[in-house]
């Protein structure tokens, strides 16, 4: 059974997976896919110092890091390599005296640090000397299983094969990824009915800001499907807090 635990989890996951999924395509694409964040004039930026390959290895990275959380199978390794990165961005944004940015990604590396808190077990062995045991599995681990982890790799190499010769196609692409991510969680059976209904409004979100501003309301869509998730989310851990409490009566 998915706990509330597990659950803010895995939203995280797909929140950072889009994050740094969008930002890395955005520069690829020179600014042609929705994100929230990332400068997307970064290699314009650096290749005035002849770090323009720099900045296509950065952007690289950060869609092979937001992928990794996307599949659930490799989220654990995503999340890993996502501490580098994360403390790499923080110091840049310091150095560069942007203001509010340093603040935002402090709060996604709080974010990457919890995923791997959640995991503690599976890091235990490197502070014993002794062999290390077998982990019980996660309630997640169930999300590892079947084909789609890897049909979201796929589609996310599909995604940057595109994004150097066609924008639109790399923009559909891209939906297509977020849509494999959010079917990855949705078609197991682990997740109730409400859950599922988070997921798919994190999914919709996903999909408008890639789309940007190109339809109309997509802003004002955007709001409701944000507080529509938040909502239900308090709901969902009422609901499980009740739960737990008729079960401890009995």
């Amino acid at each position: 059974m998915i706990q509330n635990k597990d659950f803010l989890v895995l939203l995280i996951r797909l929140f950072l997976g889009y994050v740094f999924f969008s930002a890395g395509v955005c520069k690829l694409t020179h600014g042609n896919f929705g994100q929230l964040i990332g400068p997307p004039w970064l290699e314009e930026a650096l290749a005035k110092h002849g770090l323009a390959f720099f900045a296509q290895v950065v952007a690289v990275c950060q869609v092979v890091l937001g992928t990794l959380l996307f599949t659930q199978r490799f989220s654990l390794l995503g999340a890993v390599m996502l501490v580098p990165m994360n403390i790499a961005i923080i110091a840049v944004t310091i150095s560069q005296n942007w203001t509010g940015t340093p603040y935002v990604n402090a709060v996604f590396l709080v974010m990457n640090l919890a995923m791997l808190l959640y995991e503690w077990r599976r890091f235990k062995f490197l502070f014993s000397t002794e062999p290390a045991l077998p982990v019980a599995p996660y309630a997640l681990d169930t999300f590892r299983a079947g084909s789609l982890p890897w049909a979201v790799i796929g589609g996310a190499l599909l995604t940057l094969g595109l994004s150097r010769f066609n924008y639109p196609l790399t923009n559909a692409a891209g939906l297509l990824t977020f849509l494999l991510a959010g079917a990855t969680v949705i078609l197991p059976i682990a997740l109730t009915k409400l859950q599922k209904v988070i997921v798919l409004l994190a999914v919709a979100n996903m999909c408008l800001l890639t789309l940007g501003m190109k339809l109309p309301y997509t802003h004002v869509i955007i709001g409701i499907c944000s507080a529509g998730i938040l909502l239900l989310l308090l709901v969902q851990m009422w609901l499980s807090t009740r739960q737990k409490q008729v079960l401890a009566a009995v």
